[in-house]
């Protein structure tokens, strides 16, 4: 299986849509941001993440299961492949496309659950990528895509979760019919199946 999730050019983009801060008992994390993090910017403002409502780490969870029947059909996803990923900064990371394909526009979901570095690293980390803040059902999150696309060329977008110290699920859209969405809906479309994925995630025992 092709590996869907973007690495080497990733970004945070987004506001926050449909989503609730919880409180927690977490401090705010604040971590300094790069920008576009090109390979010339260097790191000059801070962004906090809001507290967790809670950890959940994902070692052990099965990504296909985190989008339930209804959820997918909300969706519109007509397939569920399970995977690994072959990216390679997250190489044998378990991973689930939800795909549509049985009417246009045809575009496919991706979740990854990444278990070797934090969402932190969406900010601290320098990648070729617009990045903003968002937050997904009260935790903090990176929504992200490659920097320069336009409506016409654009084709993907991520939301990382910050699920846990160390860990991210992330949901990426991926648009196979391009023109189809603007960037900014591609975007929330992350945004809504990843509160979609988190929501399902805090119900596994």
């Amino acid at each position: 299986m092709r590996s869907r999730i973007l690495v080497a050019a990733v970004a945070l983009f987004g506001a926050v849509a449909c989503t609730t801060n919880e409180p927690g008992t977490a401090t705010s994390r604040e971590v300094p941001t790069t920008g576009s993090d090109s390979p010339s910017t260097s790191a000059s403002a801070k962004v906090s993440l809001p507290p967790r409502p809670k950890e959940i780490k994902i070692d052990s969870v099965d990504p296909c299961a985190l989008l339930t029947k209804p959820q997918s059909s909300e969706l519109k996803v007509d397939k569920a492949k399970a995977g690994t990923s072959k990216s390679d900064a997250y190489p044998g990371a378990k991973e689930c496309v939800f795909s549509v394909f049985r009417q246009e526009p045809y575009y496919d979901y991706a979740i990854l659950l990444v278990t070797s570095e934090g969402v932190d690293s969406w900010f601290t980390k320098k990648r070729n990528a617009e990045v903003k803040e968002a937050a997904v059902e009260g935790f903090g999150a990176a929504v992200f895509h490659f920097p320069g696309t336009s409506d016409k060329n654009a084709f993907e977008c991520t939301t990382a979760v910050d699920v846990a110290d160390g860990q991210q699920l992330q949901v990426d859209m991926h648009l196979t019919s391009r023109g189809a969405f603007t960037q900014d809906q591609i975007c929330q479309m992350s945004e809504e199946a990843a509160a979609m994925a988190v929501t399902t995630l805090q119900t596994l025992g």
